[in-house]
């Protein structure tokens, strides 16, 4: 039965344990009144940490497929699903969901069904969820709406929202239901609501939000007596300190620093990357939508990342064949003091470390600050992220996915959410709640989403995007000119935007 837990695999672990047991129950091997094994069982029995376990019970219980009988344990419960469709009056509405397999978000839509089947015995939702590769995502999505079979509701990032709307694939909420918008928009955070709205119209609807900057061991900092870097000649100074093969033996890791910079990382090369060339005063596009990319700026950022990429290879694990969430993982198992990523990893790195359970005794192992600048006088900056869902225009039940939607954006829902997952919320008064009670995590991360700049907000993103991991690529793992290289990707997104 352990081997149903792949640890390679970019379905995160608590996901797929969730999935392991409710085909139990749908199966019939756990049936209604059945024990479930207890946490410390499950660690053992699938070889995870306990995080997981404990986040794929929690949404069981939170869907009502399981519940807990203090001193007792943990009880199979008839799915409320199943209790509604045998009544003769009962309504049963399917909305199908198209994920890919960084499925991190699904808890709060399953959370706004089980709120909605709640409120409205008589009319029941289910959700029938088909999921597929992250790389393979955008032609899946597009070829389903080309047959005409699209889904009804789907995850965007956030800086996929502009072109999805461009395109005409979703709908614009405001549609559906204007004065919930107008109340909705009033209490986002600002860069949020511009990454979901376009030309003033919301499509997308903010699950969580997101910042780019810097992962460090703070437990091995403050052993060391050391601060975390922030500017670029203290960080390259650090690097150098933690390439010491003394240092590696005592603390027990294996390179210095993990960072993408290839293809393979996919957006997250471009999301983690970009704030370094906005740092000088670059832009990939300018405020009219023309390109800027060829300048002194971009050529300054990359000729630095050089000095870590490739002056400072042996620092560094062989990245060009290995997916974002392999990099996080050698953070997570111990393996770097250092790595350059974002605030939306925590989950990740949550099912792997070994650090405790309480916040608190995390905190004293993880922490997070904005990226080193060039120097102090340049402000911090990093790139704004985060996750929304999407109706799509074919859908023919658009009227219940809004109505599912409003309960998953409410603000106590956020709430809910983003303190179980430690993350960023998209409504303010969430985080000033969030910093008002010196939450040990969200109270830090929460004040740096003043420093969050929004990556090119086009019509054809997608494209963009894959010729500046390219560019990246080409220059910092392969070591090709940077001029030369900026200059030619630069004449071929100029063709790209005129179109």
């Amino acid at each position: 039965m352990a081997t149903m837990i792949d640890r390679d695999s970019p379905i995160p672990l608590y996901y797929q344990l969730k999935l392991h047991l409710k085909k139990q129950m749908e199966s019939g091997d756990l049936t209604p009144g059945d024990r479930l094994p207890t946490e410390v069982e499950l660690c053992e029995q699938f070889h995870i940490s306990r995080a997981p376990v404990r986040q794929a019970l929690t949404e069981l219980a939170r869907e009502g497929l399981i519940y807990r009988r203090a001193g007792q344990g943990t009880f199979v419960t008839p799915p409320a699903s199943a209790a509604l469709a045998s009544s003769q009056d009962v309504q049963q509405t399917t909305i199908r969901v198209l994920a890919h397999y960084d499925i991190r978000w699904m808890g709060s839509l399953e959370h706004g069904i089980q709120q909605w089947n709640q409120q409205h015995p008589g009319r029941a939702v289910r959700l029938k969820v088909t999921m597929c590769p992250y790389d393979d995502y955008h032609s899946v999505l597009r070829k389903s709406v080309a047959q005409g079979d699209a889904p009804d509701i789907v995850p965007l990032d956030f800086v996929w929202v502009a072109e999805y709307a461009h395109h005409g694939y979703i709908t614009s909420l405001n549609e559906l239901d204007a004065l919930w918008v107008d109340e909705l928009m009033q209490d986002l955070e600002l860069p949020v609501m511009m990454n979901n709205t376009v030309n003033g119209v919301l499509y997308g609807v903010p699950v969580q939000a997101d910042i780019t900057g810097l992962w460090y061991r703070r437990d091995w900092f403050t052993q060391k007596q050391l601060e975390p870097p922030q500017t670029w000649d203290a960080w390259l100074a650090l690097l150098d300190y933690f390439a010491r093969a003394d240092v590696m033996e005592q603390l027990g890791y294996q390179h210095a620093l993990t960072l993408p910079v290839t293809s393979v990382a996919g957006e997250a090369t471009v999301n983690v990357l970009l704030p370094f060339i906005w740092m000088l005063g670059g832009e990939v596009v300018n405020a009219s939508g023309r390109l800027a990319l060829d300048g002194p700026a971009v050529y300054e950022a990359l000729h630095f990342l050089q000095k870590i990429t490739r002056d400072r290879r042996a620092y560094l694990p062989d990245m060009s064949k290995l997916p974002v969430w392999d990099l996080v993982r050698f953070f997570s198992q111990d393996k770097v003091p250092m790595a350059l990523g974002g605030t939306y990893e925590w989950p990740r790195i949550q099912d792997e470390f070994e650090w405790g359970d309480t916040e608190a005794e995390v905190t004293a192992h993880l922490g997070f600050v904005m990226m080193p600048r060039p120097s102090l006088d340049v402000p911090m900056i990093g790139s704004l992220g985060g996750t929304s869902w999407a109706i799509l225009r074919q859908s023919p039940v658009q009227e219940i996915c809004v109505e599912v939607l409003k309960l998953v954006a409410s603000a106590e829902a956020s709430q809910a959410f983003c303190e179980e997952h430690l993350q960023i919320s998209p409504h303010r008064s969430v985080n000033r709640r969030f910093c008002e009670s010196n939450h040990p995590w969200l109270s830090t991360i929460v004040p740096l989403l003043a420093q969050a700049k929004t990556r090119p907000m086009v019509h054809n993103y997608l494209q963009l995007s894959l010729f500046l991991r390219k560019m990246f690529e080409e220059v910092l793992w392969y070591g090709m000119p940077v001029e030369q290289t900026v200059q030619r990707t630069a004449q071929t997104l100029t063709l790209l935007l005129e179109r």
